[in-house]
C-alpha cells in the first residue's frame, strides 16, 4: 500500500512540474506594433451573408432603394412583389456587396430560400 502511495504521489509531482514548467514560458518574441498605418477612403463592400441580408432589409436598411421594411418586406414577399434580385440589388446600390453577386445563382438561390420564410 506505501508502495503504491509513493508511486502515485511521484507520478503526480512530475506530471505538475512538467505543466508548470510548460506555462511559464509563454510569449518570448516581442509582440510587433504597426509603425504606419495607411487609411483611404475608399468604400470596401463587404460580404453580407443571404440571413444578413434579409435580416436587414427586414429592418428597414434598403428603404433608401425602394425596399420596404418590416410587414412590407413580409407582404412584398409573401406576393411576389419583392424578389431576391430586388434585394441584392439594392445591398449593391448601398454598398453592401460586390456587383458580381447579382449573377451568383447560388446566393440568390439562398436569399430567395429566406424570403421563403416570411411565407409560411
Amino acid at each position: 500500500m506505501k508502495r503504491l502511495f509513493l508511486t502515485s504521489l511521484s507520478i503526480v509531482a512530475i506530471s505538475l512540474s512538467v505543466s508548470t514548467s510548460a506555462q511559464a514560458r509563454g510569449r518570448t518574441e516581442p509582440i510587433a506594433t504597426p509603425t504606419t498605418q495607411l487609411s483611404y477612403n475608399i468604400p470596401t463592400p463587404k460580404y453580407v451573408t443571404p440571413f444578413e441580408l434579409v435580416g436587414s432589409a427586414y429592418q428597414g436598411q434598403y428603404r433608401a432603394h425602394s425596399i420596404p421594411g418590416f410587414s412590407s418586406l413580409i407582404d412584398g414577399a409573401r406576393t411576389g412583389k419583392i424578389t431576391a434580385k430586388d434585394l441584392v440589388k439594392a445591398a449593391i446600390e448601398s454598398g453592401s456587396l460586390l456587383p458580381e453577386m447579382i449573377n451568383d445563382r447560388d446566393y440568390l438561390s439562398n436569399v430567395e430560400f429566406q424570403l421563403k420564410g416570411f411565407r409560411f
